[in-house]
């Protein structure tokens, strides 16, 4: 896994860095600096051919010093390069920052103040530039850019290709919140340790690439000296976790997954959750759904065990306890909510599995409205793990679904310390148990469709069935499930997906990462 820091420890390991290793602030600033220079450089020579025209947007603190060095070494290279300061006067820039902006004078740098370029001035001038570098915010603003700096954000709207410096301005690099405008990058480089807020939504949409820069000394060094709970889970994290399958394996240690669900509306869902938790290696999966929806699709996945439940309704109701308490011993994930339905009798059955089944569950659909019915007498538990899209969690939450989508991190922490384990689903989702956060680096818009969510269950429930920890198994199912959509999107293109397509892949997935466990190696 990759840590991923908040802007607090990001400082404290510049500071560290300055005091252990008697590298003044002046030299960072040079090595990232020169670091934004040498990619700039690269991309013009690959897409330009050597030439162009860079401009550079200089805030007034270090971040913006960062860009006086890029247009320093730049100018070192040949190239036309311009610098607009959202200062009114050179005199305003400080330290480091301010003898970096004279250096850049120096070698014939020339600044223009943005206070004296009128807006069509300013659009002309990002228009005629090849690349335009934002170096106007760092790592430590929050809240909304205002004046000069907000009409530079807005401006670079009009730019063809955008490289930020560290973080893109008016992005939160603790929490990914924008509150106001922000620069949206195609790449950000970013200093020495990944940042938290690249790649939480919605600041993950604004980050494009993320590339890490070399300031002198190891990453690593600073990841062993400070801490963090945040990491960013990708291939090698699935490729570690992934559970061994030894000859002589039987199907009973695969796991064994039941989902609780289905009603006359919603007949598929418990389906694609069992065709989930098979795609992806359950040793036996047991399906438990009202009698006349069993009549309709019980035989829609014959690898599958389905169990009518017999109700006056075409719902479930308590007398599901009847079938599923008998095979309490065999199962060891249980998964409620697909397709499940709000009525009086769900809503009671589903609170009633919370206090007293004493096995894993898996929490999802509409078993996560019922939740949100009683959420104020709930015990929190260890061992379920919910499942929520944004409107879900807001539900459950008492708060409007935009909070949610502005504030992912806070309310997942929300989340898991009041109910339980949770994954935030969404671009980049986040699992949590509260005290430990992983966001998955894999997804495509592909996901989007009917059904997606419920395979995604199946998924869960079988990994959590079969092997890893709690956030393990649910990170890596969350992850080969991303995977399987970003797969599609390359072979089907974003339109038209259908959920069982991505259960399918998830078997491909899976497969090829195991390959590349038994070679020994993490490319695949």
């Amino acid at each position: 896994m990759i840590p991923l820091y908040t802007a607090e420890i990001a400082k404290k390991i510049d500071r560290w860095i300055m005091d252990e290793f008697s590298l003044p602030g002046l030299v960072l600033m040079e090595n990232a600096g020169r670091t934004v220079a040498s990619y700039v450089s690269q991309f013009l020579a690959q897409e330009k051919g050597g030439k162009g025209r860079v401009l550079i947007f200089s805030g007034p603190g270090n971040n913006g010093g960062d860009g006086f060095v890029a247009g320093r070494h730049l100018l070192n290279k040949g190239l036309d390069v311009k610098l607009i300061s959202s200062v009114s006067m050179l005199e305003r820039y400080k330290g480091d920052a301010f003898t970096n902006a004279n250096a850049f004078m120096k070698v014939g740098g020339k600044i223009a103040f943005s206070d004296e370029l009128s807006d069509s001035q300013l659009v002309n001038e990002i228009k005629e530039a090849d690349i335009c570098v934002d170096a106007l915010l760092g790592v430590g603003f929050k809240g909304v850019p205002e004046g000069e700096i907000a009409r530079l954000i807005k401006a670079l709207r009009k730019a063809s290709f955008v490289v930020s410096v560290d973080v893109p301005s008016g992005v939160e690099s603790s929490t990914g919140c924008v509150p106001g405008a922000a620069v949206m990058a195609d790449v950000t480089i970013t200093m020495h340790v990944y940042k938290l807020g690249l790649y939480i939504a919605p600041g993950a949409f604004y980050s494009g690439r993320v590339l890490l820069a070399d300031i002198g000394v190891h990453p690593m060094l600073g990841a062993l000296t400070f801490e963090t709970n945040c990491f960013l889970w990708d291939k090698e994290s699935s490729l570690d976790v992934l559970p061994d399958r030894p000859l002589g394996l039987h199907k009973g240690n695969r796991g064994c997954v039941a989902i609780l669900g289905g009603s006359d509306l919603y007949r598929g869902a418990p389906m694609l959750s069992a065709l989930g938790a098979l795609r992806a290696g359950a040793g036996v999966v047991y399906i438990i759904l009202p009698e006349d929806v069993y009549a309709q699709s019980g035989q829609f996945i014959p690898e599958a065990i389905c169990l009518p439940v017999r109700t006056d309704r075409r719902t479930l109701s308590a007398g599901a306890l009847d079938v599923l308490l008998p095979l309490k011993e065999k199962i060891d994930v249980l998964i409620v909510g697909p397709g499940v339905g709000r009525e009086s009798e769900t809503i009671e059955l589903a609170l009633k599995l919370w206090e007293k089944w004493p096995k894993m569950m898996v929490y999802d659909a509409d078993a996560l409205y019922a939740l949100s019915v009683a959420s104020s007498t709930l015990r929190r538990r260890n061992d379920v793990v919910l499942t929520p899209h944004e409107g879900e969690a807001a539900r459950l939450l008492g708060c409007e679904p935009a909070w949610v989508r502005e504030n992912r991190l806070e309310a997942i922490q929300k989340l898991s310390l009041g109910f339980g384990p949770s994954v935030l689903k969404g671009f980049r989702s986040i699992i949590s148990d509260g005290s430990q956060f992983r966001i998955c680096d894999a997804g495509s818009p592909a996901l989007s469709v009917p059904g997606s969510g419920d395979v995604l269950s199946g998924v869960i429930g079988t990994f959590l069935a079969s092997g890893p920890n709690l956030v393990d198994g649910a990170s890596l199912a969350v992850w080969l499930h991303a995977k399987a959509g970003e797969e599609l999107e390359l072979k089907k293109g974003l339109d038209g997906v259908l959920s069982r397509e991505i259960a399918d892949e998830i078997r491909n997935v899976i497969g090829d990462i195991r390959y590349a466990k038994k070679r020994g190696t993490k490319k695949f």
